[in-house]
């Protein structure tokens, strides 16, 4: 009798379900495993980090500048959720024309946090004695390209900003 003719022997056939539910357990175990240790890496860190994020209420800005914390309402790193991270700060104030201008508050020569000089009416950089005027253009110092620029929206009464991140030194504007 040819063997492909043989019924299966009852061992085989608990031999195939043992190794059918031991292949299912398995699976039910890495799926879920794989998907823990890849979740990460495939995530961006910061939840919608291109959105604008909600800055301040339109009434509160003048024609000085204001510094204004952007801040992001959840942060993923790695397997840590954090709510409410400050990315940075933005120097945002009205122009003449009612436009809203935003400028980012870190110096493009080295990444220090610039300040304005009220007195002067201009922005500075303590590090390098970097100078902007109020618009961001460079007025005296190291840095190689003027301040960086955000974009400002206003949705009803309040200044939605989109933090980006620059890369430090260099006439070139690159996101970090």
């Amino acid at each position: 009798m040819d063997s492909d003719d043989t019924p299966p022997t009852r061992r085989r056939i608990m031999q195939l379900a043992a190794g059918a539910l031991g292949g299912g357990v398995g699976a039910a175990v890495l799926i879920p495993a794989s998907r823990l240790v890849a979740h990460p890496a495939g995530r961006d860190t910061v939840t919608a980090a291109d959105a604008p994020l909600d800055a301040i209420a339109l009434d509160r800005l003048g024609a000085a500048p204001l510094a204004v914390p952007l801040v992001a309402p959840l942060v993923r790193d790695g397997w840590a959720t954090t709510a409410d991270v400050t990315l940075g700060v933005a120097w945002l104030r009205r122009r003449p024309d009612g436009s809203v201008s935003a400028l980012s508050g870190v110096c493009p020569h080295k990444g220090c946090a610039i300040g304005y000089a009220a007195a002067a009416g201009r922005f500075e950089c303590p590090c390098h004695d970097a100078r902007f005027d109020l618009d961001g253009r460079r007025l005296h110092g190291p840095a190689e390209r003027d301040l960086d620029p955000l974009e400002a929206t206003v949705e009803g009464s309040r200044v939605l900003v989109r933090w980006v991140r620059y890369r430090p030194g260099g006439a070139d504007r690159t996101p970090a």
